[in-house]
């Protein structure tokens, strides 16, 4: 027999080992994504098969029903799916939870291994939590999202793990061709803006090589209209007169404890994003016994930005001696307050315009060679992944004066500040800050894996299995800060005034938010112009001392696992075995007083983890699944509180201090399901979990003195544990004529008491209730769909910051003009949905903003 002969029986058997009923879950994947896709109906059974096969509690999405609905993004994609939570960030997908926990308590994986990325904010900290925004949804083949471990999967996930699949080029058509062209526009920015995405796919004559790569550059305008507020706190006041009070540390102050803002404004945001990213993957046969696999992946997000908000900060004012008068107060916290003008002193508010070169990046190489021989499959993987980028520019000034105002959070959902020197009087608000800062992160992975499988010829025992893999995952963060920017500085220098600067303020701001008293006016400063007033100023920077840091974790993780089988089970017993090692170095505070007291130190720990896993998959019938399993699971803590160090914002008197001595979340969890596929397309489901989490991570917030300016810090404990416990409920059915109908509903109720307070407390990440209804239309040239996605209130694990409820109303429209071509019309947030968040009662109001509505117009087109 020829070589040639040779590889092809190769793949020949390839393909039968991977339609026998004792497949492993890849050689299923493999084979289903050989099923030729035709529409909406079989892309759901599609999905619904890996569900079905899968020995874990898990969901899929495929790329043909991501396809059909609005989704930009791999987040926005999630949504979709029972038990997901997602997090939007100026109206776009950000970040996923699972089963009622945060983003950062949940790995995402590219193919199966970590995908770094970083944030553009200056203001962020760096999380394990992956930012979705650099992955757009059409580089995906299906997304995964497994709700119970088993042993030869990554650790660090609390809730679930998500496996974003990409296409294996030998199982894709060879010589496709597509190419998908949209113009997005959205009615708060009033721009229009261009999309543009390609796959490309080759195989050889033998089919056993086989080529594809991907290109996108998506552009999108945002605005983002909104009232916020800042550094919510504590404050004990005295009475100095009628009504009138200062801030006090007195023991026996006549008000303890008031829950008090520390700033706030009127904001409007506008950003530019152009996203590029570009993959490439090899799949070759090399013999019958070797195949190599590889996949590459490069994706960058351009950023920039500019923010503008008329403040008010009481802050400035009760730190330096003002008075507060007429105060009223709601549940101990101040809703309405009056501030004076400060004596000596030049300003106590201001109105703050902030420009910034934004960008970040994130990129992965993954190897993969993997042999198969008479009753051994082994795997070797070696990859490296690297996320960075931040803003290398961040523009600041501040337009201040010195006058009385009155602040009000009285009423839900709105804020109403008045200023006895008027907003739109430009000439009276002189600069008094200039800066220009700076912020970079990296989050970089390397990692080596062997994986060994092994069939036992056993009438009950199908396979062993068993591998080790090291790791080792270095994330740095740092920032610079101008120096000399304020009235006595730098802003003395240019000597200007808001009216020097003016612009055109926007249409149509803050439409849906507040009321007639609140500001929705004030003077606009000319970027531009500004822009070039800055540029002839001679900035002088220096390392952000205190937020500075570099955390260094390597592990090694070895597992054993055993699958078993019999005529009506299989099941999948193991246990993993993890050793991390921490090295967290920051610079630490030495004297609170200065900017200068600070010393570099290196804090390190050490710990193992012992994860058992049991998955059990029960046919009761043809058509009936039962599924139980228990495990231990773990997840590491965030990387900003891990620093040694204090990480604050001089603005906004607020900031986090970080514990290098926190344990990892840790848990046992106890899971249980019931399926029943009742139809080719059709699914009702239910599923049961439990989490009992040893500790959850606490917030202590305190005042405290950095640089000479009172602040309020977190700072992160280990606090109590508490449990998770949920319900999911899953329908979905063709129903007649091409109508159809996916619903799904998530409970979840978590219980903890707070360490500090021995109070009830809400866990971050938690929704009660969460659900998505999808309604669809199909026939030979039309597709309709649909989507509304909702979720009640959450702690967000900020500070004591709360989401309200929030939901989304979003649909596709296609036109199928033939076999090669659709057109596509796509809207997000039809129903305009107002963002909200507050900090311990709606009294405390610390976001409310409008994102508004996206359309897309466009075609596909395959060769």
């Amino acid at each position: 027999m020829t070589y040639k002969n040779t590889k092809s029986l190769f793949v020949l058997c390839l393909f039968c080992t991977q339609v026998a009923a004792n497949s492993s879950e890849k050689d299923n994947e493999n084979l289903l994504e050989t099923i030729q896709i035709r529409g909406f109906h079989d892309s759901v059974v599609k999905s619904l098969s890996y569900k079905r096969l899968n020995d874990q509690i898990s969901d899929t999405i495929s790329a043909q029903e991501i396809g059909k609905f609005p989704d930009k993004n791999v987040a926005e994609a999630l949504q979709r799916i029972t038990g997901i939570s997602l997090s939007r960030v100026q109206g776009e997908g950000e970040r996923i939870g699972v089963r009622g926990t945060t983003p950062e308590q949940n790995r995402t994986f590219l193919n199966g291994q970590y995908l770094a990325s970083a944030d553009w904010w200056i203001s962020s900290q760096p999380t394990r939590g992956f930012n979705f925004t650099l992955l757009p949804a059409d580089i995906v083949s299906s997304l995964e999202v497994y709700k119970t471990p088993q042993a030869d999967q990554d650790e660090g996930s609390l809730g679930g793990s998500i496996n974003i699949k990409t296409l294996d080029p030998l199982y894709t058509d060879g010589d496709l061709a597509l190419i998908s062209t949209q113009l997005q526009y959205n009615d708060l920015s009033n721009e229009f803006d261009p999309q543009i995405s390609s796959v490309f796919n080759w195989k050889n004559h033998d089919q056993d090589l086989a080529l594809l790569f991907t290109a996108s550059r998506l552009k999108r305008s945002l605005r983002r209209d909104g009232l916020e507020s800042w550094g919510w706190h504590e404050r004990d006041y005295s009475k100095v007169a009628d009504n009138q009070y200062i801030t006090s540390n007195n023991k026996a102050a006549d008000l303890k404890k008031v829950w008090t803002p520390g700033g706030g404004g009127s904001a409007v945001f506008q950003q530019q994003r152009i996203l590029t990213t570009l993959t490439s993957g090899i799949s070759y046969i090399l013999n019958p016994h070797w195949q190599f696999k590889s996949h590459l992946l490069y994706s960058q997000l351009e950023a920039d930005n500019s923010n503008q908000n008329f403040l008010w900060q009481p802050a400035i004012v009760l730190n330096n001696g003002g008075t507060l008068s007429n105060p009223k107060f709601i549940d101990n916290t101040l809703v309405y307050g009056e501030y004076g003008q400060l004596k000596g002193a030049e300003f106590n508010t201001s109105m703050e315009a902030i420009w910034r070169k934004s960008q970040i990046d994130t990129s992965s190489i993954q190897l993969e060679l993997s042999q198969s021989i008479p009753r051994w499959q082994n795997q070797y993987r070696f990859g490296f992944t690297h996320g960075g980028g931040g803003t290398s520019e961040d523009f600041t000034s501040q337009f201040s004066t010195n006058t009385d105002y009155s602040v009000s959070t009285e009423h839900h959902k709105n804020i109403v500040a008045n200023y006895a020197v008027s907003p739109l009087d430009a000439a009276q608000w002189r600069l008094t800050e200039a800066r220009k800062d700076a912020q970079d992160a990296t989050d970089s992975l390397v990692y080596l894996q062997a994986d060994f499988k092994y069939e036992l010829m056993h009438q009950s025992l199908s396979d062993l299995q068993f591998g080790i893999k090291v790791k080792k995952h270095t994330r740095e963060f740092s920032r610079l800060r101008s120096l000399d920017g304020g009235i006595d500085g730098l802003a003395s220098v240019l000597d200007t005034n808001l009216a020097e600067h003016p612009a055109a303020f926007i249409d149509n701001y803050l439409t849906n938010i507040g009321n007639s008293d609140t500001l929705k006016l004030y003077s606009f400063v000319d970027i531009a112009s500004l822009s070039q007033a800055f540029s002839t100023l001679p900035f002088q920077q220096e390392i952000e001392t205190a937020s500075r840091f570099d955390i260094q974790e390597q592990s090694l993780a070895g597992y054993i696992k055993l699958l078993l089988e019999g005529e009506s089970y299989r099941a999948n017993l193991g246990v993993r075995l993890v050793n991390t090692w921490q090295d967290a170095s920051a610079f630490k505070q030495i004297d609170s007083q200065t900017s200068n007291g600070f010393e570099w130190l290196t804090d390190q720990k050490n710990y193992t983890d012992i994860l058992p896993s049991a998955n059990i998959k029960f046919d009761l019938d043809e058509d009936l699944i039962a599924r139980f399993s228990v495990a231990r699971v773990m997840s590491r803590a965030q990387f900003h509180h891990l620093m040694p160090s204090t990480n604050y914002n001089v603005t906004q008197a607020q900031g986090q201090g970080g514990n290098p001595s926190l344990d990892p979340y840790r848990a046992t969890q106890f899971d249980a399901g019931l399926e029943w596929y009742f139809e080719e397309s059709a699914l009702a489901s239910l599923a049961i979990f439990n989490k009992d989490v040893e500790s959850f991570i606490e917030f202590k917030r305190q005042l405290e003195n950095h640089e000479g300016i009172i602040m309020s810090i977190d700072r992160p404990i280990n606090g109590n544990g508490g449990s998770v416990r949920g319900l999911e409920l899953s329908y979905q059915q063709h129903l007649f004529n091409g109508f159809g109908v996916i619903a799904n509903y998530t409970f979840v109720d978590g219980s903890r008491t707070q360490q500090l307070t021995d109070t009830s407390a809400l866990i971050p990440g938690t929704s009660k209730h969460s659900f998505n209804v999808t309604s669809y239309y199909e026939n030979s040239w039309l597709s309709i769909r649909f989507a509304y996605n909702y979720r009640t209130k959450f702690a967000t694990g900020i500070g004591e910051v709360t989401m309200d409820n929030y939901g989304q109303l979003d649909g596709n429209i296609t036109f199928s003009i033939n076999d090669k071509t659709d057109l596509v019309f796509e809207f997000i947030n039809l129903n305009n949905e107002i963002a909200y968040t507050y900090e311990r009662n709606q009294y405390a109001p610390t976001g409310v903003y409008a994102n508004g509505r996206r359309f897309y117009f466009g075609a596909r087109y395959q060769f």
